[in-house]
């Protein structure tokens, strides 16, 4: 008899008799192979780790993309036994790439069959030293030239699936704005930096982003944004409808780029209570803020943030400037919920609460926490 079973998942778990099929990669992230030169950084172990309870003689049959054969982009290293429970694997065109294992079980007469999928499980990207030169250059970038040349690699279908081009598209275009550029072919340059790194984020399977000099350029937009276009209207009167609108264009846009999209829901909600839409801030509280209650700080920091864990379980990065539009959010809202409430806190409370333990050590929510809810802190 033939069980099968095909989960399309980070986290591969079969169902039949509780059996586990799972298996790792060395790396998601790696670079095509040259000239037909095979070098260390090119080559990907996959590993077999699943717990299968039965003693039955197993055969492990990988598949790449669908296929078992190479040769659509990917080949076997030489000398690999593609039927082990690990084998190793080169790249040699660029592309998302899903890795399914399928293992037969025998026991005497009965077979059993269990196979998983963990789909866009590698990337395979260039590195584009064009685009990073042009980037490096001292003392000033040539932003246009840059401009110019991503985008003719994010329009090659070569790169349609590479986040990459777009991400040295959205630094030319920044640079663009923050150098002063007055060439009317980029009057639209910060917009275009905001929807060129979105779409970089929407591509981005496994992690490019999260290289140190992408990392730092999200730190850069991150706080351009901040400084130059939600400070300047956060504080505004709310009945200043040309600066609220200007707000929410600003959070809009911070939303696009951010890796922790919590960081500007309650900004939004903030907007949505000033346009009267109460039912649509209200589901913000309704949904977000049971998720907020379930992140958890972990004792890990990087240069451009800390480390979280989501409702999911998911590590992410909340920059620093994250944490600042949270902090903006959490504080407005906080006082629309007990105005709301009839100046009751205890909404409001629940909501201080869930980051207290973050925020605490920022003399500004430290102040306005023991000020405005002073009763929250004595429950």
């Amino acid at each position: 008899m033939k069980h099968s079973l095909i989960l399309f998942c980070l986290t591969v778990t079969s169902f039949f008799f509780a059996q586990n099929v799972t298996f790792t990669a060395s790396k998601r992230l790696v670079v095509p192979v040259l000239n037909n030169e095979v070098k260390p950084e090119n080559i990907v172990e996959l590993v077999n780790t699943s717990k299968l309870t039965s003693k039955g003689a197993k055969t492990y049959t990988w598949t790449v993309n669908g296929s078992v054969e190479p040769g659509k982009g990917w080949d076997f290293v030489k000398g690999t036994n593609k039927n082990a429970e690990k084998i190793k694997i080169t790249f040699n065109k660029l592309g998302n790439y899903t890795i399914g294992l399928n293992i037969v079980e025998k026991n005497g007469e009965e077979e059993n069959e269990y196979s998983a999928e963990m789909e866009d499980l590698i990337s395979v990207r260039s590195v584009f030293p064009e685009l990073a030169a042009l980037y490096a250059q001292k003392p000033k970038p040539n932003y246009v030239k840059l401009v110019e040349k991503a985008s003719e690699y994010v329009a090659k279908p070569k790169f349609a699936n590479d986040p990459t081009p777009n991400l040295f598209l959205s630094k030319g275009f920044l640079g663009l704005v923050k150098t002063g550029n007055s060439d009317p072919r980029f009057e639209s340059a910060f917009e275009d930096a905001v929807a060129s790194f979105a779409a970089a984020k929407e591509l981005d399977k496994n992690g490019v982003i999260y290289d140190d000099e992408h990392q730092k350029y999200l730190s850069e937009l991150e706080t351009y944004l901040l400084t130059e276009n939600i400070e300047v209207f956060v504080d505004e009167d709310s009945k200043n409808a040309d600066a609220m609108d200007q707000l929410a264009e600003a959070v809009d846009f911070y939303s696009q780029v951010t890796l922790a999209p919590i960081s500007s829901k309650f900004l939004e909600a903030y907007l949505k209570f000033n346009m009267k839409d109460t039912k649509g801030a209200n589901l913000i509280f309704t949904t977000e803020i049971p998720k907020l209650k379930k992140y958890k700080k972990l004792d890990e920091e990087t240069p451009y943030g800390e480390k979280f864990t989501d409702e999911n379980g998911t590590e992410f990065i909340m920059s620093t400037v994250d944490l600042k539009v949270l902090k903006m959010g959490v504080k407005k809202v906080a006082l629309l919920m007990k105005t709301r409430d009839g100046g009751k806190p205890f909404k409001a409370c629940e909501l201080l609460e869930a980051v207290e333990p973050w925020l605490i050590d920022d003399k500004d929510f430290a102040s306005f926490y023991s000020t405005e809810f002073k009763s929250c802190m004595e429950k």
